[in-house]
């Protein structure tokens, strides 16, 4: 059982309910000895107040932390459970909340039961936290009933056989209120009236006149029997909080350190008061508030301005809840700069530790405290303003920085680095002023002492600028000299940040790799996790065939280690698309099903193309009503799309009528796409359709398809130099006009590009229609475009195309493969040279090194038979020997 309590405060600390519940079990683990916490390091270390965690984004902070704290407890619920128990959730930070939101759609399937606690009302407890809860997950607690006051009293005395005339006393003066229940019986043992004896309790005197009729009264006539200072000494603690620190009483109430015991002995025996480990702690909230209340408000102040004093002795530098304490105290003291102060340093510690709701509250709470144009004003606007910028409200976060900057004038390097902050957050927002502010930070850089980092800074910021607005030339030369100054100055985020756009404007694929290549070692390098997987990230997701596997699995794996949840769920959407590209259902029905449980459960934007992709590979199987079932939670996700739709029809439906074998439902599948493809963002996604049915086209309409052809010439993908859809629709109408030696060196160079690029799968589909096409009209090489096409097909398990391929094959007249029950799985590469299952089981054992008379003995064959394999091997696949008959399977991996 684990529990957690929030406090009342001006700045509350970032999630400290959670903290308090979960710090001392998390301290006990490491994450390297619990597999499901791996790379979550960073996250638990955000639970603790004073940890050196790493900043956060805004996009993944509060996911990470949630998540966490789900890992955690399942982990220590695995063999009996887990309770969790958060109490006066309506003093909770909004980090806080979030986290427990996230706990109320995700605990169901764990071995965890989490209790909250909160007052009524309809604030942000109930819109953040109650609504999410399913029904009967709320309990309004209304009054306790006669019966049931008699029952409490019961509990609380220990006893079966309470006097009846006392149960009704309690019911009768409670008002329900479990608290008042405790609180009439702890005031009647405290004057005399209840008593207790061998024989058990008993009630001594009259209970309506004795008995205080208000909790006010009941503290009051008990902070009375306390001796000489006590009210000092117990408003001290009241105003430390309702968990305080002994040794500081004595400064507080202006006491020697023996009168503060015996009052604190009083206390516990009156039942105000409770020892809490090494500390003490008020029985009840609201009894903390009723000592408060006897206290004049001069009182207050003289006392909360002591407590200042002795807390910021006590504790230097304020560590933890220590610095929220001491800005409430001097807020109670009547020093409101100091008191903002503090509260921006809390905004400022906040938001290191990812709680950008309790930062941008402190920050507006010490903006709220001092007039405007003070320099605590300044630093609690530039606070919000980096607040804000990191929460993706860059609006808002110039208008903070606005105000701040002309205060600022005394440190131009300050000013030009809060500009940079919003300059960011405007590219990020796809803001027109980007370049305004960044101009605006160099002009404040350059009256600041020469500073190659923030050279290097501004001029990758402009980089960006202008690779947005799509001036190449200009982003790369800036990008290119923050490398080098960012290089000379020692600092390889802003270096990473500029190459960045060297990868992104790479004239060739290499060019491209390389420059990622270069950002993940630099990462690596200065243990930069982040930097490294994005530029891994960026390689995968220019790299296909077995090696863009690799770095797609390799990203992944980089990611779960990282607790990069927002990554791992990208992977895996790139998973699904790839695995749809090459007609693999159940790579893609996988990797689109972790992709879309993680959208829903972190709250991602990938959502909608995860669903359609899992709507692909359903559509792979040949089964309509989930197809459409998925194509509709895709388009319920993100309504009315283009991109969404133009896929829809167009990877998704077309692909469901193919496996079908209807191809006039495929055709008008891609005609339908066209339309939404028209007017999606050509800059957005590639919408791959579009390439088959250009190809379409060019095989069935009377214009050879020019007009598709001319369309898809303009595409992004044919822009930035992918030219094999181009090609091979031109190659299929030059076969139509019976230039056959045109159509085939078409193909040809196509499938050079392919290979070199390591695309061939990608392209299998098109391929698929080119063979058609060149049987059709008797051009080009189709029987070995069909082998390749069946080989992979069956490697798939897509038999109804494999057979279709196979009936091609037959047309042609050329060797249809056999496919024998037991056949090893033989590589699609391979397959498609014709190596048959069994060759496959030679090429193995020459791989091993074994020799001919070892391969015929372990595979019950003839030396003779066995060399017929061999030799059939050299002449299927090009090669010269054995040994480069070795080096091929290895090539295949």
């Amino acid at each position: 059982m684990l529990t957690g309590r929030a406090v009342p405060g001006g700045s509350p600390l970032p999630f400290r309910p959670l903290s308090e519940a979960v710090l001392v079990a998390g301290r006990r683990l490491r994450s390297g000895d619990v597999p499901d916490l791996v790379g979550f390091d960073g996250a638990l270390a955000r639970l603790a107040p004073d940890a050196a965690a790493p900043p956060a984004t805004a996009a993944e902070s509060p996911v990470l932390v949630a998540e966490a704290v789900v890992r955690l407890l399942r982990h220590l619920g695995r063999d009996h459970g887990c309770l969790l128990v958060l109490e006066d959730l309506h003093w909770a930070d909004a980090e806080t909340l979030a986290v427990a939101a996230y706990l109320a759609d995700t605990l169901a399937d764990e071995p965890v039961l989490c209790l909250t606690s909160a007052r009524p009302g309809t604030g942000p407890v109930r819109t953040a936290l109650l609504d999410r809860l399913p029904r009967g997950g709320v309990l309004d607690l209304g009054p306790l009933g006669a019966d049931a006051c008699t029952t409490m009293v019961a509990a609380c005395l220990r006893t079966d056989d309470p006097d009846p005339a006392l149960g009704a006393f309690v019911a009768g003066h409670c008002d329900g209120l479990p608290f008042m229940v405790e609180e009439l019986l702890a005031g009647l043992v405290s004057d005399g009236t209840l008593v207790r004896d061998a024989a058990g309790w008993h009630v001594t005197g009259p209970l309506t006149p004795q008995v205080p009729r208000s909790l006010a009264e009941s503290v009051r006539s008990r902070l009375d029997q306390l001796p000489p200072k006590g009210i000092d000494v117990l408003g001290a603690a009241a105003t430390l909080g309702r968990r305080f620190e002994w040794e500081l009483l004595p400064g507080v109430a202006a006491v020697d350190g023996a009168v503060a015991v015996d009052v604190l002995r009083a206390a516990v025996a009156l039942q105000l008061v409770t020892v809490d480990g090494t500390r003490f702690r008020f029985r009840h909230a609201l009894s903390r508030e009723a000592v408060l209340a006897e206290l004049l408000p001069p009182e207050r102040a003289a006392m909360a301005g002591r407590a200042l004093v002795a807390v910021e002795r006590g504790h230097p530098g304020l560590p933890a809840e220590w610095c929220e304490l001491a800005g409430s105290l001097a807020e109670t003291a009547g020093r409101p700069g100091h008191a903002a102060a503090l509260a921006v340093e809390s905004a400022r510690r906040a938001h290191r530790r990812g709680a950008l709701g309790t930062a941008e509250a402190a920050a507006r709470r010490a903006r709220a405290l001092v007039p405007p144009g003070t320099p605590v004003a300044a630093d609690a606007d530039e606070s919000l303003a980096r607040t804000l910028a990191e929460a993706g409200r860059p609006v808002e976060a110039r208008e903070a920085a606005a105000r701040a900057l002309p205060l600022l004038g005394d440190d131009p390097g300050r000013a030009a680095d809060l500009l940079l902050v919003t300059t960011r957050a405007a590219i990020a927002a796809g803001s027109d002023d980007a370049a305004a502010l960044l101009e605006a930070a160099r002009d404040a850089a350059a009256r600041a002492p020469a500073d190659d980092a923030v050279a290097a800074r501004l001029d990758a910021v402009g980089a960006h600028i202008a690779l947005a607005a799509a001036d190449t030339a200009t982003a790369r030369a800036l990008a290119a000299r923050a490398v080098d100054t960012a290089v000379r100055a020692g600092a390889p985020d802003v270096e990473c940040e500029a190459l960045e756009v060297l990868g992104r404007t790479g004239s060739s694929q290499a060019e491209r790799t390389g420059v990622f290549e270069r950002i993940a070692a630099t990462a690596e390098r200065h243990a930069m996790p982040h930097w490294r997987i994005r530029a891994l990230h960026e390689t995968a997701l220019t790299t296909w065939g077995p090696a863009g596997r690799r770095r797609v699995a390799e990203v992944r794996r980089l990611a779960v280690d990282a607790g990069a949840l927002v990554t791992v769920a990208q992977m895996d959407l790139v998973r699904a698309d790839r695995a749809l590209s090459v007609f693999d259902a159940a790579a893609c029905l996988d990797a689109a099903t972790r992709c879309a449980e993680a959208s829903r459960r972190y709250g991602l934007a990938s959502l909608p193309v995860a669903l359609l992709w899992l709507a692909g590979g359903h559509a792979l199987t040949g089964d309509v009503a989930a197809t459409e079932a998925a194509i509709a939670h895709a388009e319920d996700a993100a309504p009315g799309d283009p991109r969404i739709l133009a896929d829809a029809w167009g990877r998704v439906r077309a692909r469901l009528a193919q496996v079908r074998g209807d191809r006039a439902a495929q055709r008008a599948a891609l005609d339908r796409s066209m339309g939404w493809t028209r007017v999606a963002p050509r800059t957005e996604s590639v919408y791959p359709g579009q390439f088959e049915w250009a190809v379409l086209c060019a095989i069935d309409d009377d214009d050879l398809g020019a007009a598709a052809r001319a369309e898809i010439a303009d595409s992004m993908m044919a822009r930035n130099g992918f030219d094999a859809p181009v090609l091979l629709s031109e190659a299929v109408a030059h076969g139509r006009c019976g230039r056959a030696a045109q159509a085939a060196e078409a193909v040809a160079r196509t499938r050079e590009n392919l290979a070199r690029l390591g695309v061939q799968a990608w392209a299998i589909q098109v391929m698929l229609l080119v063979a058609e096409a060149a049987v059709r009209d008797g051009w080009g090489d189709p029987a070995t475009w069909l082998r390749e096409s069946e080989a992979h097909f069956v490697s798939v398990a897509q038999d109804g195309l494999a057979q279709e391929c196979r009936a091609l094959l037959r047309r042609v007249g050329a060797p249809v493969p056999r496919r024998r029950a037991g056949d090893p799985d033989v590589p699609a590469e391979l397959r498609g040279m014709g190596v048959t299952g069994r060759e496959f089981e030679v090429l193995v054992l020459i791989a091993d090194g074994l020799t001919t008379r070892e391969i015929a003995d372990r595979l019950v064959l003839s030396p003779r038979t066995v060399e017929h394999h061999a030799s059939r091997l050299l002449a299927r696949t090009g090669r010269r020997s054995r040994a480069e008959l070795a080096d091929l399977l290895r090539q295949t991996g």
